[in-house]
């Protein structure tokens, strides 16, 4: 079962939040505070939101009420960000599978905490995905994951937490087989995707894979 969260990061094209909603069987959503600001200039109707509401004008907080919205307000001091709150709902809630929207762009701690965040969904035994207008972001923890796209999209990996291990890619321009990748090497860049599919296998270790998509 899919939920997406949504992140109170800076979107500068909301068309492709509605998009990906369209586009994708939702059994939930749930907005980070802020992230519901988002959701509000395109009509949409969250099930959650979640955090401590200083970033959400009173006007929206009354709409989303009067649309039967669950709210779950917090502290501001909590030891837990408004984004992990959503990701223990989302568990709670039995999602075997997170999309993260918003995550992206404005302050570079705050999108370096989201790609991190992607490890802590992991640990949780959910698959996470973090979806922009001209990137996805997924993670490969001693595992094979194959991405759908399309031929000339540019696959970059890049490895997280130290070195990674077994590292074997097919169906792309410059395969692997049974590599290793040192920690900080950027050798895993800009690949690109030979057809409509590809696949990515790591034995020993952690990697981020970026999608970048090419213009349709």
């Amino acid at each position: 079962m899919k939920a997406c969260i949504l992140l109170n990061g800076e979107v500068d094209n909301l068309d492709y939040i509605k998009n990906i909603i369209d586009n994708n069987d939702y059994r939930y959503i749930i907005c980070a505070d802020g992230g519901a600001k988002h959701l509000y200039k395109l009509n949409i109707v969250p099930n959650y939101i979640i955090g401590d509401l200083d970033s959400l004008e009173e006007s929206i907080i009354n709409y989303y009420k009067n649309k039967g919205v669950d709210f779950k307000k917090f502290p501001k001091r909590k030891d837990e960000t408004d984004a992990q709150l959503c990701i223990h709902l989302a568990k709670d809630l039995n999602a075997s599978e997170i999309h993260l929207l918003g995550a992206l762009g404005g302050r570079i701690d705050h999108t370096i905490a989201n790609i991190n965040l992607m490890y802590y969904i992991k640990e949780l035994g959910i698959n996470p995905i973090i979806k922009s207008k001209v990137e996805d972001i997924y993670m490969a923890d001693s595992e094979v994951i194959n991405i759908m796209g399309q031929k000339g999209d540019i696959i970059s990996i890049i490895p997280a937490k130290g070195d990674v291990s077994g590292v074997t890619l097919k169906n792309l321009e410059y395969p692997l087989e049974n590599a290793i990748i040192k920690y900080g090497n950027p050798i895993g860049i800009s690949n690109v995707m030979k057809s409509n599919q590809c696949s990515i296998k790591v034995k020993n270790g952690c990697l981020i894979i970026v999608r970048n998509k090419i213009p349709k």
